[in-house]
């Protein structure tokens, strides 16, 4: 005789919010288990069971998987008990310490079709290339993998690809990597063709960010070739002598300069450089960093598109935002949100200004900042929101942030 034992449990489909950014979606309900997508701040989800641990089954859209419980404001809570696991999240990319396993070589599952196009599966890097340890350009290099180097494509998730290559596996930049199919690197070739420049004078200052204050990485000759990556607000981002910096567009050409006397040449440039560099320092100065001049200048990059780790208007993320307003006033900001924390001066809440920075946390009680935005008056603030909604004015105390302190830059 077998005996048929029945666990009756309670299962009523409701409503849960996420109460963060890029919260992982799992197939199954552990920190181990396949990424199925990531989730943005607001998204709604139907929850469908709860785990005995705090994991959430839901669906969005055409997946059904697991989040942690404490990323889900879940409405009308009345759901089943399942089974045991642990949480995660990962909110911006200054929260993530480390990667989830320490063992670089196990953590190898892909995730679902959509987040890995099946044309990057394999490919080769374009050029030679540091291999991080987590997805973060400021994280701890493995190593360095040559050119041409091929790679698997092992997962792909926010511009970076997780690759194995020469039994080493790590983070690259997903346009770090060329795919091996014959039309697509000829499409590549006319795109890096397109990209080259030329420098219009002799000794050229390329700095190492778009502005006469940075710090000077070299100087370019007359008609040194070079890798065109980016045109911003009179700057050009250039790759040289196995460098990435700025040079003002005023001495970047798709041509060839025609050359006559060297050295009338060389003296015509040198007092060029002097005069456009006095005149964008002395517009510099002009710049009134008060309040509202601040908010004013970042509500002209309200609907830009974010970006995780972007710091430019091609994309932002929260930090990279503030980061960027407040450069344009000659204020320079620490990269993260975390460290934007201790940026400046503390102040009260009722206090607030504007320009000041705001910072949040991603859950009630938490202190560890994981946003950042600018104070515009009236309750509210301006952010790089998340990839679903890009930078937007919100309400200092609306649904889903949590505040922690702010700070005042000027």
């Amino acid at each position: 005789m077998s005996l048929i034992c029945c666990i009756a449990v309670y299962t009523f489909a409701t409503t849960g919010i996420v109460k963060t950014d890029n919260l992982r979606l799992r197939k199954e309900d552990s920190t181990s288990s396949e990424i199925l997508t990531l989730l943005s701040l607001d998204d709604k989800v139907e929850v469908i069971s709860k785990t005995d641990n705090g994991w959430y089954k839901v669906k969005y859209k055409e997946y059904e998987g697991y989040v942690s419980g404490e990323y889900l404001n879940v409405q009308n809570e009345k759901i089943e008990i399942a089974k045991n696991e642990e949480t995660e999240t990962i909110s911006e990319q200054e929260n993530i310490t480390e990667p989830e396993t320490t063992n670089n070589t196990t953590n190898n599952t892909p995730v679902s079709q959509e987040e890995t196009p099946a044309e990057v599966k394999t490919g080769i890097l374009k050029k030679d290339d540091k291999i991080y340890g987590i997805p973060l350009i400021n994280a701890n290099t493995i190593i360095v993998i040559d050119k041409d180097t091929q790679v698997n494509v092992l997962m792909a998730i926010n511009g970076w690809c997780y690759i194995s290559a020469k039994n080493i596996e790590g983070w690259v930049r997903i346009e770090k990597i060329k795919s091996t199919t014959e039309n697509e690197k000829q499409q590549e070739e006319q795109q890096e063709q397109q990209q080259i420049g030329y420098i219009t004078a002799n000794d050229v200052n390329m700095r190492k960010g778009p502005s006469t204050s940075e710090e000077i990485l070299s100087k370019l000759t007359l008609n040194k070739e070079v890798i065109v990556l980016e045109k911003t607000n009179g700057w050009t981002k250039i790759e040289a002598n196995d460098q990435i910096g700025y040079v003002s567009n005023t001495y970047i050409s798709d041509k060839k300069v025609e050359t006559t006397s060297r050295s009338s040449s060389s003296r015509r440039t040198q007092e060029t450089n002097k005069q456009v560099e006095s005149k964008q320092n002395s517009e510099t100065t002009k710049i009134n960093a008060n309040g509202p001049a601040i908010v004013e200048y970042a509500k002209q990059y309200l609907g830009y598109k974010y970006v995780y780790g972007g710091t430019t208007p091609a994309g932002f993320d929260c930090s990279g935002f503030t980061q960027y307003v407040y450069k344009h006033f000659g204020y320079t900001l620490t990269r993260t949100s975390s460290s934007q924390a201790s940026n400046g001066v503390s102040v009260n809440k009722s206090d607030l200004q504007l320009g000041d920075i705001i910072c949040f946390s991603g859950s009630s009680g938490n202190k560890n900042v994981s946003h950042v935005g600018i104070y515009i008056g009236n309750g509210q603030f301006i952010h790089a929101a998340n990839s679903r909604k890009g930078v937007i004015i919100s309400n200092v105390d609306g649904a889903g942030f949590f505040y922690v302190c702010a700070r005042r830059i000027v």
